[in-house]
């Protein structure tokens, strides 16, 4: 048996794939102060399930993967470990300056970032290498030493060294590292080029910083959860999902923590791309909106894209991971979301959320705000009885009490006001997802949207018709489509070298070399980390750009009989940079930086299929539900497990599942295919499309 746990702000969710490949699904609360507790709920409710003890249930366990938000919560509660940065001499302001760049370019008034570790536990070591990797200085071990006597005296947590082009030759950070291991043996530390082996100091130094700050709060934090798990009977395997879309064992996030950054969201386009593999579509937006944020990522000719500008915070202001990583966007839009008006008189929602204590008002727990779960439950979206298939009662007469002080700033009653707040939330979600797809020149009018999160169906068709999007895809894993998405992960790995060298003098002899080496560590991978695989793939990229210009892309590198072709590479690169920028330059030189590789282990053949507990839900067929412009009308009731395949209902109606709830409309149709994915098409408005020849958006 497999168990897939996604622990968000709100809910955690479980995922069990039993050994006939049936798939249940169970939500529990999340603990904040210790998410291993909200995990034991969640595993324990399992057992329950199934007429079994912890410890027997866990005993017959094989599997178990997580997807944790732990590693960002910690940078952004300021939690992290008090971490040194030791760095070349003469260079100590490299997480200081960043690499330039302005949100608000004419904007002077705003405070200047402060760097990730603080100069005042930055130390500058004699030592240089130079570009071609060469030694110009040698590093002086004494004033190293001098400098961990220092670090002692502070007692500093954790240590970070990155050394100027220590990516060609990291001689000198291996020393700094052996030092460190014999002065400051229970300090755990990071070297840049193995942390992150990219040639740009800022993003090298940031990525290995963010990592050594991780360490001892991940580690504690996996130790803890692992022996929870071991005490109750647990003696399988514990994998870590990553924010690449893939899992990576223990030991390995332990070293290397800063892959689980973006952890929870990275699986939500894994099992979106799962299900859109099922339709001839090679365009989908993934949204998943739980309890605390609405994370938003693309597929796009069926390949999720990644992106190098991951930033902690505000671009520019924040802190890069410098990792190339899976292209999400989150925004503070969820279920707990609470609304609040400002001085002007203006309508928010969000970023703030009521989070798993005390939730929103009709939780009972003490939460006297008003969310979006309590304005849909106020509408009549929600089903009182039936929140969580029953286990949760809410309290429908909290949220209109929680409500009232926003309906009279408004000057609107109850039910308009709670609409206006689920309008707010939907136009901000419409903004960013235009922000990520027009940006990445995807016309959200021609793709499909793939629904996720538990809180997803209160807007779903409203966003889909404020984008202009006539199709919309609800798996009936979309409630805990992150979750579900960690059951079919592959266990992954990328290796990286840094070679630079333009395409017209390539020395073929010295790249087939390091394709060589980058083969070598996917086998080892394949063979230390990938028991039991079904199946392998090893891709290989370059990280190239135009001579002269700044940044490179990332392209494919199609081998032949595992050696490098210069023309497909051009022609590669050529294809590649038309596609994301609509023209390209047949004449100019190719410069190559980087090479990379990435192994991908197929551990099950899962075909995600839910099996259908029982759920105590009284007989509902009617309810009264308020639709904006229209008041409130008398609408149906589904289920989701009563649907017959292939019939089709036209709104306006509610699909109800344990996990979620879907306003349906009059304007649009629902229908279950085969694969027990809810298709949902839209009527729309002609405002609602996307002048593709327009600046405005461009």
């Amino acid at each position: 048996m497999k168990i897939s746990i996604d622990t968000g702000g709100t809910f955690t969710d479980l995922v069990l794939e039993n050994d006939n490949k049936k798939l249940s699904v169970f939500k529990v609360q999340t603990t904040p102060n210790d998410p291993s507790i909200g995990i034991l709920n969640g595993i324990k409710e399992i057992a329950k399930t199934n007429n079994l003890s912890l410890i027997k249930f866990l005993e017959k366990t094989q599997n178990i993967i997580h997807g944790t938000t732990h590693g960002i919560n910690a940078i952004l509660t300021n939690k992290t470990a008090k971490t040194a940065f030791l760095c070349t001499e003469g260079h100590p302001d490299t997480l200081l300056f960043r690499e330039g760049g302005r949100v608000e370019i004419f904007n002077f008034t705003v405070e200047y970032p402060d760097p990730y570790v603080p100069r005042s536990l930055t130390f500058e070591i004699k030592e240089r290498i130079n570009y071609d990797g060469t030694i110009s200085c040698n590093i002086d071990e004494e004033h190293l030493y001098k400098t961990i006597l220092k670090l002692k005296k502070l007692n500093i947590e954790a240590v970070a060294i990155c050394f100027l082009w220590s990516t060609i030759n990291p001689s000198h950070e291996i020393i700094a590292g052996e030092m460190l291991r014999k002065f400051l043996p229970d300090i755990p530390y990071s070297l840049s080029h193995n942390v992150n082996p990219t040639l740009r100091e800022y993003r090298r130094a940031s990525s290995t910083c963010i990592n050594s700050s991780l360490k001892p709060i991940i580690t504690k934090y996996l130790l803890n959860l692992t022996d929870k798990l071991k005490v109750n009977g647990f003696n399988g395997e514990l994998s870590i999902v990553t924010s690449q879309g893939g899992i990576k064992n223990v030991e390995t996030i332990s070293e290397y923590p800063i892959h689980i950054l973006n952890s929870g969201p990275s699986m939500a386009p894994v099992a979106g791309n799962f299900y859109l593999n099922k339709y001839k579509i090679n365009e989908a937006i993934v949204t998943d909106l739980g309890g605390t944020t609405f994370d938003i990522s693309l597929i796009k000719d069926n390949e999720i894209p990644r992106s190098r500008e991951t930033w902690i915070g505000e671009k520019y202001r924040g802190h890069m991971t410098g990792f190339s990583s899976i292209d999400i966007k989150s925004i503070g839009a969820g279920g707990g979301s609470i609304a609040w008006i400002d001085n002007g008189g203006l309508l928010h929602v969000g970023p703030r959320s009521a989070g798993a204590n005390p939730g929103p008002a009709c939780y009972g727990l003490g939460g006297s705000n008003t969310t979006l779960t309590d304005a849909a439950l106020i509408n009549g979206i929600l089903n009182d009885d039936y929140f969580l298939g029953g286990r949760i009662k809410l309290k429908k007469e909290l949220s209109i009490k929680s409500i009232k002080s926003i309906s009279s700033k408004l000057k609107m009653d109850e039910n308009n006001s709670a609409s206006s707040i689920i309008d707010v939330v939907t136009q901000n979600m419409s903004q960013e997802i235009k922000n990520l797809t027009i940006r990445q020149g995807i016309n959200p009018n021609k793709s499909v949207i793939i629904s996720g999160g538990g809180a997803s169906g209160i807007n779903i068709i409203d966003l889909a018709r404020n984008l202009g999007c006539k199709k919309v895809l609800m798996p009936d894993l979309g409630p805990v489509l992150s979750a579900s998405g960690g059951i079919i992960a592959d266990f992954s790995d990328e290796y990286s070298i840094t070679y630079p060298s333009k395409l017209s003098n390539l020395d073929i002899s010295k790249v087939n070399t390091i394709i060589k080496s980058l083969s070598k560590n996917c086998q080892k991978f394949l063979k230390t980390n990938c028991k039991n695989y079904i199946s392998f793939d090893v891709f290989y990229y370059i990280d190239a750009k135009f001579t002269d210009q700044v940044w490179e892309i990332e392209v494919p590198l199609k081998l032949s009989n595992n050696k490098v072709d210069p023309k497909k590479i051009k022609i590669e690169f050529q294809k590649k940079y038309l596609d994301l920028f609509g023209v390209t330059d047949n004449e100019s030189d190719i410069e190559i930086i980087q090479w990379n590789a990435r192994i991908y282990c197929k551990m099950t053949n899962s075909n995600l299929l839910i099996d259908y507990g029982n759920f105590n839900q009284k007989d509902v067929k009617y309810r009264d539900v308020f639709f904006k412009n229209i008041g409130f009308q008398k609408t149906k009731i589904l289920k989701f497990e009563q649907l017959v395949y292939g019939k089709s209902f036209n709104g306006p109606a509610v699909l109800e599942t344990p996990f979620t709830s879907v306003l349906v409309d009059k304007y649009s149709k629902i229908k279950l295919n085969k694969n027990n994915i809810l298709e949902i098409e839209i009527k729309l408005k002609n405002e609602s499309s996307i002048n593709e020849d327009s600046t405005y958006y461009w």
